[in-house]
């Protein structure tokens, strides 16, 4: 529980504060790195899914599909927001694991509502319409949820959970 409200405070932060946000971001990431990471195969994981979120949001700037104003690469602020959202996978989203379907489903459907939150608090503008970038995001992240979690399954070794 404790990890899905840390990350939507960071998304938030993130989101609204851009760069100016970032030290907090990182002392919370590190703190759940510290207490709560699964050891070293989580910090593979968080940095393949950051490296991965960084070229699959700059490719989408490139395409045009995202404009950062005044920006030739993406903000700092992203880079930081997908190495916290890789921080999820094996906690709040674990329940996801288990099941490719709910992974197209949730990546699908519901994460790019999260870049409609961020044009809506000017984060991020669009150059096609919300409809037409719905769809794209829709079909990048249903087949990054599942890329995701294949990552996990190979990197991070399952251990009990004490709740």
């Amino acid at each position: 529980m404790i990890n899905i409200i840390g990350f939507n405070f960071v998304w938030f932060g993130l989101v609204y504060w851009g760069n100016t946000f970032i030290p907090i971001s990182l002392f919370i990431l590190a703190a759940h790195l510290y207490f709560k990471a699964k050891g070293f195969g989580e910090l593979k994981l968080i940095a393949a899914i950051t490296v991965t979120g960084i070229l699959v949001d700059s490719l989408l700037q490139y395409f045009t599909v995202f404009i950062f104003v005044d920006s030739s690469h993406i903000p700092f602020w992203l880079v930081m927001l997908w190495a916290c959202f890789g921080a999820t996978l094996c906690h709040s989203l674990r329940f996801l694991a288990g099941s490719k379907l709910l992974q197209l489903l949730v990546g699908g459907l519901l994460s790019p509502l999260s870049y409609i939150a961020g044009y809506k608090f000017k984060a991020v503008d669009f150059s096609l319409s919300l409809y037409t970038t719905y769809g794209i995001l829709a079909a990048i992240w249903a087949l990054l949820f599942v890329l995701f979690f294949f990552l996990q399954a190979r990197l991070v070794k399952t251990e009990v959970n004490h709740v």
